[in-house]
């Protein structure tokens, strides 16, 4: 579902700094989902949406208005699509109480007008034995 950025929403960013490339996908508190590839900040790869079939997700609706929200992005899809692994760098974001949005990075993205699309700002992934 595109424009979910324009409601309440979880976003995660994964790019791979060799390419530059990197996927953008947006997850809503009723589990609707939309997902891009870029080759550049802000450029798209496909005219289209990219439709990935085993991506599962899972949503619910806490009484006080909160939400919790899951997705599970199969690994040799972003092993395949993004060569997924030590290098990745990564960034976790929200816009949160639309229409008055908040905008909130884990990563440092600089100043200025909220803009997700910084891959140089991500930070590297960190993969530990569970």
């Amino acid at each position: 579902m595109p424009e979910l950025w324009k409601y309440d929403v979880a976003e995660l960013f994964l790019t791979d700094p060799t390419s530059g490339r990197y996927f953008e996908f947006n997850l809503s508190p009723n589990a609707a989902w939309w997902s891009c590839e870029f080759t550049a900040p802000r450029q798209r790869a496909e005219e289209g949406d990219i439709v990935f079939p085993d991506v599962a997700t899972y949503a619910e609706l806490a009484p006080d208005g909160g939400w919790v929200a899951a997705m599970a992005i199969p690994l040799d899809l972003l092993e395949a699509r993004l060569n997924f692994g030590e290098t990745t760098k990564l960034n976790v974001t929200f816009i949160l109480g639309s229409p008055e949005q908040r905008f909130l990075s884990v990563a440092n993205l600089g100043e200025g007008e909220p803009d997700f699309h910084r891959p140089e700002r991500f930070s590297p992934v960190k993969f530990v034995n569970a």
